[in-house]
């Protein structure tokens, strides 16, 4: 059996034989709503917690808000974001925008005015929608500003779309640098939604938090639209903090989130007891690596878990694992529908999932793709005897030492999430006695550390490293350990970012 019929068979087989009738791959986000609409009509769809409305009522909703677009003299490709957290007004904008032929811009809710002004002179925004407590903030962007509140306007029709019809503009969030904004087709947003119905158990009809921004291409394709591809229920979510408090309340049974939001879940449900999170069956964890520690505790409460790879520039779902506890180090089996090919190590993709390029950047376009249309995607990478693919390191990322030699950091740090004590690290270059080393910070898990002194803690991870270094060659050995007592300054995405001085 060659590869690409092993990775449909691997993921289809997660699906029950009402799903595989019911589900397929639907091009536009125009059909997804109306599959939505005649298949799940009177179910409900979205909720802020007191008020529900069924999968019908959302479309009437929908329909409109692309009728307050069209009040507003928009015309079909210009862009319309939207600044807010991620509530139901969001979400209804978000449909109402991309089904009424405009490009979406979905923008974290947590921007400070002048970024906010800067994305939206890099985007070229034709109107901002604001929610209403970030008005002040919303008024620092040039431009039509408007208030997310529900309009007063008459509905309107989908636009006529096709799979090639430009659909958003989703910002990158990499460890590094400022973010891009890649150029999706409405064809490649619905093959990362479809890839995000393949969950092992039960896959339709499931309870959801939105907890994940929709300005992440995590949680906008499959925190939000594999929900609706399958049936599920979205609670809104304004605070990730508040969020997590309202699990027994909302009593969801799958959650979208990152490892540091998954850290969280398990510190409450071993304050609070199981009853705390009884109602949960999935957590789907992605947008970094996932610590094997972290899995175990994770299937020790009795949830399930399922991880996997992608990139903004691939609609976010390019592999997936659904078997974290046999293979916790891999990222699974690329979905079904994409190429793949490794060229000097590097890890590039093909299909309907790609980007039309990075908007407003030629230079940076040309460079992401190989002269054969090839997503070059940055990452390093090794496939095992099963097909599934391991992540070994990013190409920006690797550390030249003096000596010539080249280093992958995070080829190392996985050698440290090996060990229960280790919540993060970083592995990165850095000078002892002037000459040029690599070294490792670790952020410790409290319960590891406990009522340790700083000096018992630090010979702790030195004793860690010592182990690590005992498995390496010896020009990868980690010379400096340093214990950090803050957590690291991370990403949107909340990834360690690679640069801690900025």
């Amino acid at each position: 059996m060659d590869r690409l019929q092993k990775q449909k068979e691997y993921f289809y087989a997660m699906f029950t034989q009402e799903e595989k009738e019911l589900l397929n791959y639907i091009p536009t986000v125009n059909g997804l709503l109306a599959f939505a609409c005649a298949q799940y009509a009177e179910r409900p769809a979205v909720s802020d917690g007191t008020v529900r409305y069924t999968y019908r009522a959302l479309c009437e909703r929908v329909a409109v808000r692309r009728g307050h677009l069209r009040a507003l003299g928009l015309r079909q490709g210009d862009r319309v974001a939207v600044f807010s957290p991620n509530t139901m007004e969001a979400m209804e904008l978000y449909l109402a925008i991309v089904t009424g032929g405009y490009v979406s811009v979905m923008l974290p809710a947590a921007l400070d005015g002048n970024t906010l002004s800067a994305l939206c002179q890099k985007f070229q925004v034709n109107c901002l929608f604001y929610d209403e407590a970030l008005r002040e903030t919303a008024q620092t962007a040039p431009g039509q500003k408007v208030s997310t509140v529900y309009p007063d306007a008459e509905p309107a029709e989908p636009a006529e779309l096709t799979k090639d019809t430009v659909c958003s503009i989703c910002l990158t969030g990499g460890t590094t640098g400022v973010p891009k904004g890649a150029v999706m087709t409405h064809g490649a947003i619905m093959r990362g939604a479809f890839n995000g119905c393949f969950t092992p158990g039960e896959t339709l009809y499931q309870r959801y938090i939105a907890i994940l921004p929709l300005s992440h291409i995590f949680g906008l394709v499959r925190g939000f639209l594999s929900c609706l591809y399958t049936g599920g229920l979205i609670f809104q979510c304004r605070d990730v903090k508040a969020a997590f408090t309202q699990i027994p309340v909302y009593k969801p049974n799958v959650l979208v989130i990152v490892p540091e939001m998954a850290e969280i879940l398990v510190t409450l449900t071993k304050l609070k007891g199981k009853g705390f999170s009884e109602s949960l069956k999935m957590l789907v964890i992605g947008a970094a690596p996932v610590p094997p520690r972290l899995m175990h505790e994770i299937d020790a409460l009795g949830i399930g878990v399922v991880a996997g790879y992608g990139l903004t520039e691939g609609a976010n779902l390019t592999s997936g694992n659904k078997e974290v506890l046999r293979k916790p180090e891999s990222m699974g089996m690329v979905y079904p529908e994409q190429q793949t090919k490794v060229v000097d190590g590097e890890l590039r993709i093909k299909g309907d999932n790609l980007m039309l390029g990075y908007w407003g950047d030629k230079a940076e376009t040309a460079a992401a793709f190989d002269e054969e249309g090839w997503l070059k995607t940055g990452d390093l990478v090794r496939f095992d005897e099963d097909g599934y693919i391991y992540i070994t390191g990013r190409i920006k990322n690797i550390i030249v030492l003096g000596n010539g030699e080249n280093i992958s950091p995070e080829e190392l740090e996985k050698y440290f999430y090996k060990y229960d004590a280790v919540k993060d690290c970083l592995v990165r270059q850095d000078t002892v006695n002037g000459k040029q080393v690599i070294a490792v910070e670790i952020l410790p898990l409290k319960a590891a550390v406990g009522e340790k002194s700083d000096a018992e803690t630090q010979a702790l991870f030195q004793n860690i490293t010592d182990e690590v270094n005992a498995q390496l060659p010896s020009y990868k050995q980690i010379a400096k350990t340093i214990v950090r007592k803050e957590d690291f300054k991370r990403t949107n995405a909340m990834k360690v970012a690679r640069n801690q001085g900025v």
